[in-house]
């Protein structure tokens, strides 16, 4: 097996807003950030040079076990991933050459592949799979997700966990203008997922509780009971916009408390607020897109009723989607839907 390097993530904080600023300016779509395969390529590529000479190719961790298992002769990447790295041109669906020239990134990038395709057969046996399977090129794991929840047809979906977001199908050709806010990704041949990724959601209402457990001295005060308090406040007046870890769009905005009053500073309120704003921040994420009449499925509230309440208030009437949503399970159905021949 050659050298890898360790696994760098989404999570990668290394490039400055300066920076970004440059090398977006290199690039015909700008839509570029910290975390992004292609920046932390552009930044390995500027201030380690020697770390990417050690190197033939680069890719996804899920590229790399397709790589591994199929025995293949060069890296491939899903139009999917490829999108999601930066530098991507949509209109040649390839690379942005040029750009990555500029940026000086000379590592060997992989061959991009349309999804749905299959790019080759397991050959290693060391992976317990039966030799001489199928192996298609790995998709994304937000559209895996969806197509979990969706299969083939059209919908929305709300999803709660750490952070939040809201995702929506759209045909390729009804676009339109897009807000900063949100995101097109690429999805099926004709369809694309429009989505407000807020960074902001279970994470926080930790914020709150952990503020509350530090000065509370009851013992009994939990994550359940905190819901059941919020539930019982949930038509207060104080509004908070939770916005405690910014957002990719707006990198220097944060949270904010109003109609603060002496009677509304308790745990209740200010946990309901919290939900409240939670909804109600990707649902200004989402203002300016044109939302179709879809069916919005609703993903990880079942358990927390002051969630329904909001979602319902906010975005509209909903489906419970009480499966566990897994982008294994999603990927399974996706290749089975819009797999394309050899």
């Amino acid at each position: 097996m050659e050298d890898t390097s360790n696994l760098i993530t989404w999570q990668d904080q290394r490039c400055t807003q300066d920076f970004l600023r440059e090398i977006r300016s290199y690039a015909v779509s700008e839509d570029l950030h910290t975390g992004y395969g292609s920046a932390t390529l552009a930044w390995l590529a500027r201030n380690s040079p020697q770390f990417l000479d050690r190197y033939r190719y680069c890719g996804t961790i899920a590229d790399y076990f397709v790589y591994i298992m199929c025995e293949l002769k060069e890296s491939v990447i899903s139009d999917h991933n490829a999108q999601s790295w930066g530098y991507f041109n949509e209109k040649t669906r390839n690379w942005d050459y040029e750009a990555m020239k500029t940026a000086d990134i000379g590592v060997g990038l992989p061959r991009i592949v349309e999804s749905g395709n299959y790019v080759g057969f397991v050959e290693n046996e060391n992976f317990s799979i039966l030799k001489g399977a199928k192996v298609f090129v790995p998709i994304g794991d937000l559209q895996a997700s969806v197509y979990s929840v969706l299969g083939g047809k059209s919908g929305r979906v709300f999803n709660y966990g750490t952070a939040s977001q809201i995702v929506m199908t759209k045909e390729s050709s009804d676009l339109g203008v897009l807000p900063k806010s949100v995101r097109r990704t690429l999805y099926t041949r004709n369809h694309n997922l429009i989505t407000a990724a807020s960074l902001n959601g279970g994470n926080s209402v930790q914020v709150v509780f952990k503020l509350f457990s530090s000065l509370s001295s009851d013992s009994k005060l939990d994550y359940e009971t905190l819901m059941d308090m919020a539930y019982e406040k949930r038509n207060t007046k104080l509004r908070i916009c939770p916005v405690f870890f910014g957002e990719r769009h707006a990198t220097q905005t944060f949270g904010s408390f109003s109609n603060v009053t002496q009677e509304n500073l308790t745990i209740g309120d200010i946990s309901a607020a919290v939900f409240r704003g939670i909804v109600e921040n990707l649902h200004d994420m989402m203002s300016g897109v044109e939302v179709n009449d879809d069916v919005l499925y609703a993903v990880g509230i079942a358990e927390r009723p002051v969630l329904k309440y909001f979602v319902k208030e906010i975005l509209g009437a909903f489906k419970l989607f009480e499966k566990e949503v897994t982008a294994a399970y999603g990927a399974i159905l996706f290749d089975l839907g819009n797999q394309v021949p050899l």
